[in-house]
């Protein structure tokens, strides 16, 4: 595994055919590759993903961003959502997920973890490719890392349902989880190794464009840009009920390794420095 891959990130957002305002705030600032998506239902829901996405703008600034540091930022944002919420005579909130680097990356794209942070609240998702030697995304490879805080999910974590039934019952968007919920919230973190494609989306890419889509349409793009460019403009194809972001993060390291790709929940309070013999295993197994 090499210790100095280098990056190369693009993002893009759309409004969408059917919405009035993008509630979508999107952050591609170096090391910090962050989607927040504004409920729809709530008031507030653009001003809340703003507001989410400023504290982590903020991050950026940190030469080192610990699991400590960026729970103080999510619990700031969880602060000033509510608070938000309270002003506007509601509950606002947002979903939060993406790519945090555990250090700022230096000027050339390099940066020296051997692990980083993906982080999730809500119903966005960060998704995982493997690059081939050609450095295009192998569509077969697609997995998703974060686990969606909805509903659906929960009935079929729970056994309750199949996700067939799941998928024809529950409506896809009731969250069990969004910064600015009064019962506060509970965000996973989640260790990855800094390699391959990830795609970082609000719900209004994959609501409308199946993962097989998204994977054949990142195979086919190997520029990042370019990426971004025509998933939204599937999702928009499709129908575009919704706002659209994306942020598309390609890593090569250095040099070639022939270990498989690995992502692991962290426990409560792990670091990535400290992470458990247990989590560790899990990444290289």
């Amino acid at each position: 595994m090499s210790e100095h891959p280098h990056i190369r990130a693009a993002m893009g957002s759309d409004i969408g055919r059917r919405r009035h305002n993008n509630q979508d705030s999107g952050v591609n600032e170096p090391g910090i590759y962050m989607v927040c998506d504004g409920m729809g239902g709530g008031v507030g829901g653009e001003r809340a993903s703003a507001l989410t996405a400023e504290h982590f703008k903020s991050l950026a600034r940190e030469p080192i961003r610990s699991r400590q540091i960026i729970e103080s930022a999510l619990d700031a944002a969880q602060h000033d959502v509510s608070e938000l919420g309270h002003k506007l005579g509601g509950v606002a909130g947002t979903t939060a997920t993406g790519i945090i680097l555990p250090a700022r990356p230096a000027d050339d794209g390099s940066e020296q973890a051997p692990l980083w942070y993906v982080v999730n609240v809500g119903d966005s998702r960060t998704y995982h490719f493997d690059i081939d030697v050609g450095g295009n995304a192998v569509a077969s490879s697609i997995s998703h890392i974060t686990k969606d805080h909805s509903q659906r999910q929960q009935a079929i974590d729970t056994g309750l349902m199949s996700p067939q039934m799941a998928n024809a019952t529950i409506p896809r968007n009731v969250i069990t989880q969004c910064i600015g919920a009064p019962q506060g919230i509970k965000p996973d973190f989640y260790a990855v190794v800094p390699s391959g494609r990830f795609i970082v989306c609000s719900d209004g890419l994959y609501s409308e464009v199946a993962d097989a889509e998204i994977a054949k349409i990142s195979q086919a793009n190997p520029n990042s840009q370019r990426a971004v460019e025509a998933l939204i403009g599937a999702a928009l194809k499709a129908g575009g009920d919704d706002n659209i972001t994306v942020i598309v993060v390609d890593v090569w390291p250095d040099a070639a390794d022939d270990e498989p790709w690995h992502a692991s929940k962290l426990d409560d309070g792990e670091e990535l420095e400290t992470i458990g013999d247990v989590t560790l295993d899990s990444l290289h197994t």
